[in-house]
């Protein structure tokens, strides 16, 4: 499978539309939006930013056998790797690890990061919402009357032609679909609470198809059945966004990005400007401001938690909105608990990094539902659904497990022969794993239902917490755990309330459907966006952002009692129509299986952000080179400050070493008062290490005036001239260009100025977008030796395969680095 996010420095400067999100509504809206043709073909650009990596999937042969492991976790190494959590006073783990756990007092959530959103680790059911849920109070009238619906439900067709969901047909197609344990347990489980059962549809691919090749023109196979839906599909088989509207939006001309952090949008005359921070780059490290972009039209699309956290900074930044961002937080009445060390096989723990050859199938990760819904009252609706747990934490569960039984758990069976086989089953499980004994015999349940969704997000220490007291003791949820209790009965296990969430722990519940937050309503003092999405631009009324979106769970006012992806995916749809007609675009539905394009492969590189600080003047616009230091002296007299935070990406390693002339993208910031009053962002940057220069002047240090002063020395042109240069374009937020030039001399004079040379850059700022412009000033920055000291912990091998990779490509790089100035200043050194 080709990559589809495009490289960092490839981002422009202004877009159509910028989409924040990848997960069901932005994928969804990128594809869409590029799918969208304007009055008279104007060009309409299309951005997506997110926050999270691209995952590549395994490779397969023909007869779909993995031949090369994808980038999903399926060991405990790798697992625990991808783990990120977000505590009250500190986050821990990468924050662009696949799992990213929420930890607050009354309720957890756990979302998936990563290009895709949470689609690449949920289980794939694919329901609609009941129609009861859509006639209630919270949502505004344009959804509740009859014409709101025929929109949503022609929103949940659009979704389903493109997620292509399916039931698992075990009773009609059983060559197909072998039965699975956990699946039949759950319908035993049904029987006992004589409640509606079915294999709901799945977003999982059962079918070989044709060339292997998908409805969008990705590679797609047959799921194996290794229950790892959760930690993500190595065997390209579940229905995730990146493997439909994502490479749709790419084969579309949308521009994807990934490891983009939006922090909060300005408005800025006509233009959104969407503010941003690039994670793993070090910038953070020199306190870098955000960078932005412009755009017509923004769709916050990061989930309940990310739109919502980006609107509460908005607003706190200046941004006009609705009081009630933040407000009507549902968790989606989830409920997850496990039926522990049942008397029958249920075999739900996935395959992880074996081998599926000869293994009882799993199954995907939800096969079945008891499907409590349609009740006199809507808040009695309840479903349940049994799950698997991916093998990749497989070493944890026996132990985990055990100890939550001692202390949580509840026996559903009696008898001393009972206990004696349900000890002798927990011992095979502490000693030989959880392949064997309890935790084989161990079924995952999910349960959704309708909370009160009275929970309020909010920003503290400029980050997004949850307060919902009380949650726990909710009615709903007493009723769900004796459903749950019932359902292990019948498999005669010990019910056990989930060990990750507990009052032991301080925490109620957990969820993995956070809805709500920025939810739709008719005016600002109900809700956040109308019901077309669109943001109110005040605490009242109506009035609203006409290019300002909100599309994802975020909008959802209440909890929808079943899995939302199907339903988020509908809404999106349904913005998505509106958007494109109140513009008058047309929306080209036709699917054609295009191939992709295809990047170059990645090759091995090196990345680094630097800091260099001094000063420039606007005053000082000469041509020798005594103006640098006119500039640097004025600036400083007039409290001119000029200072970068750049990234330098030198993706070609092989390049970087042999190719002089080769130029390394640069990507930043600039802080200069004297251009804009806010930092500048860097695009169309380029770097050059050592360029040869024999024309060039030696630019005096200290010592070397004093030598040119006594007459010791003279500006004699030496083929021993090198350049670092730095050439790159600034971009204002009131949309003002300008161009920056830089270059540090690399010069072996009398003395020792390898420190100097390499640490002073001189600039020249030209009005525009090249050197073609006017000249508008002149100054001097340096690198202080603190900021050195971080600049060398930024230094990060890209695209390595392993760590021995890494080691060398670093080597090799400080042996060029090192080389060119011994080559300089060797003489000196000896």
């Amino acid at each position: 499978m080709a990559r589809i996010a495009s490289p960092i420095e490839q981002l422009k400067n202004h877009y159509t539309v910028v989409v924040v999100g990848s997960g069901y509504g932005g994928g969804i809206t990128a594809s869409r939006m590029a799918r969208a043709v304007a009055p008279n073909h104007q060009e309409i650009t299309v951005c997506l930013l997110e926050r999270g990596r691209e995952f590549l999937p395994g490779e397969l042969d023909k007869d779909d056998k993995l031949i090369k492991p994808g980038q999903y976790p399926d060991t405990e190494f790798e697992a625990m790797r991808e783990v990120q959590v977000d505590l009250p006073h500190f986050h821990s783990g990468s924050r662009t690890g696949l799992f990213d756990l929420r930890m607050n007092k009354e309720i957890n959530v756990f979302v998936g990061c990563g290009l895709g959103g949470t689609s690449l680790v949920n289980a794939n059911v694919c329901i609609e919402a009941e129609e009861a849920v859509f006639k209630a109070p919270e949502w505004p009238a344009e959804i509740r009357c009859e014409q709101g619906l025929k929109e949503l439900r022609a929103g949940y067709k659009l979704a389903n032609e493109m997620l292509r969901p399916t039931e698992y047909k075990y009773k009609t197609e059983p060559d197909k679909f072998p039965p699975i344990a956990k699946l039949s347990a759950l319908e035993k489980s049904a029987a006992e609470l004589g409640a509606k059962f079915y294999p709901p549809p799945i977003n999982v691919n059962f079918e070989k198809l044709a060339k292997d090749t998908n409805h969008v023109g990705v590679e797609q196979h047959p799921c194996v059945g290794c229950g790892d839906c959760m930690t993500g599909c190595n065997y390209r088989a579940k229905n995730t966004v990146l493997m439909n509207y994502l490479p749709d939006a790419r084969n579309n001309g949308a521009e994807i990005f990934t490891e983009i952090s939006v922090r909060y949008i300005e408005r800025k005359e006509d233009r959104w400007l969407v503010h941003y921070q690039l994670l793993h780059t070090g910038r953070e490290k020199f306190d870098a401001p955000t960078m932005f972009i412009s755009a017509d039209i923004v769709v916050l699309s990061a989930g309940t938690l990310g739109s919502t956290e980006i609107l509460l900074r908005s607003k706190d930044k200046g941004l006009s909105l609705s009081s009630r961002v933040g407000e009507n937080f549902s968790g989606n009445g989830d409920v997850l608990a496990f039926g522990y060390n049942c008397d029958e096989e249920i075999n739900g723990i996935g395959f992880g990094h074996r081998s599926p050859d000869g293994r009882q199938k799993v199954g995907p990760c939800i096969t079945g539902v008891i499907d409590m819904r349609n009740q006199p009252q809507l808040s009695d609706s309840i479903v349940l659904e049994e799950g698997s747990i991916a093998g990749a934490f497989a070493a944890f569960l026996p132990k985990l497990f055990a100890a939550a039984a001692a202390l949580l758990g509840k026996d559903t069976d009696e008898g001393l022969q009972d206990r004696f086989h349900e000890f002798e089953r927990q011992l095979e499980s502490l000693t030989f794993g959880a392949y064997r004994g309890a935790v084989r015999n161990t079924q995952t349940m999910l349960a959704m239902s309708h909370d009160d969704a009275k929970g309020r997000l909010f920003l503290e220490d400029n980050r997004l917490r949850i307060s919902w007291p009380n949650v726990g003791t909710q009615p709903i949820f007493a009723r769900i755990n004796k459903k749950v209790e019932q359902a292990t009965t019948a498999l005669g296990g010990t019910h056990l309330k989930n060990p990750l969430s507990n009052q032991l722990m301080g925490q109620d519940l957990i969820t993995v459907h956070p809805l709500g937050g920025c939810v739709m309503a008719a005016s600002a003092e109900t809700g956040v966006v109308n019901h077309k999405g669109q943001v109110f631009a005040g605490a009242q009324g109506t009035a609203v952002y006409d290019s300002l979106y909100v599309s994802d769970g975020s909008v959802i006012p209440r909890a929808l009692g079943i899995n939302p992806l199907l339903t988020i995916s509908a809404l999106a749809e349904r913005c998505c129509v509106l958007m494109a007609k109140e513009r008058g675009w047309e929306i080209d539905y036709k699917l054609t299986p295009l191939e992709l394009a295809k990047f170059e492969p990645l090759k091995l590189g090196i990345r680094f952000s630097e800091s260099m600080r001094g000063h420039f003047s606007p005053k000082v616009t000469g041509d020798t080179h005594e103006a640098f230091h006119q500039g640097a002296k004025q600036g400083r007299d007039e409290g001119s400050p000029f200072q970068f935070v750049l990234t330098i990406i030198s993706d070609d390693l092989e390049r970087t070493i042999s190719d002089v002339n080769y130029a390394s993208p640069i990507i930043g910031t600039v802080t200069a008062p004297a251009l804009s009053p806010k930092p500048l962002t860097v695009t169309h940057g380029e770097f050059n290490y050592f360029l040869e220069d024999p024309g060039g002047l030696k630019a005096p240090g200290l010592l070397g005036r004093l030598l040119r002063f006594v007459g010791l020395s003279g500006s004699k042109a030496s083929a021993e001239n090198k350049r670092m240069q730095y050439k790159m374009r600034l971009t204002s937020g009131d949309g003002k260009s300008y161009y920056f030039h830089g270059f540090k001399v690399i010069h072996n004079d009398p003395g020792a100025d390898c420190w100097s040379d390499a640490t002073t850059l001189y600039i020249t700022i030209y009005q525009g977008e090249n050197m073609q412009g006017k000249v508008i000033g002149k100054g001097i920055l340096s690198i202080p030796l603190a900021s050195f000291m971080r600049q060398m912990t930024t230094m990060k091998v890209t695209n390595a395969s392993g760590l021995a990779e890494r080691w060398d490509a670093m080597v090799r790089f400080g042996r060029f680095f090192g080389g060119q100035l011994m080559d300089t200043y060797g003489a000196n050194l000896v």
